[in-house]
């Protein structure tokens, strides 16, 4: 690359490892969660509840009508 200001010509290198391009490392926090707190709602009915740590809200069913619920 020219003077390293990542401007070298395109198609040129492994495309993989470490040097994957800014924001796309490896490890944890990549995105996949949504934090704690919040609650899942059922898209039936709308019946809120609170949402539980380590369950994704997809494997809840709605208490009141049995629906699977989605996160708010």
């Amino acid at each position: 690359m020219p003077r390293g200001n990542g401007m070298g010509p395109a198609g040129k290198g492994s495309g993989g490892g470490w040097g994957q391009g800014r924001g796309q490392g490896y490890g944890r926090g990549r995105g996949g969660g949504l934090g704690l707190g919040g609650y899942c709602v059922c898209p039936s009915c709308g019946t809120r509840v609170p949402h539980q740590r380590g369950v994704p809200c997809n494997q809840v069913s709605c208490p009141k009508c049995g629906t699977r619920m989605i996160r708010e």
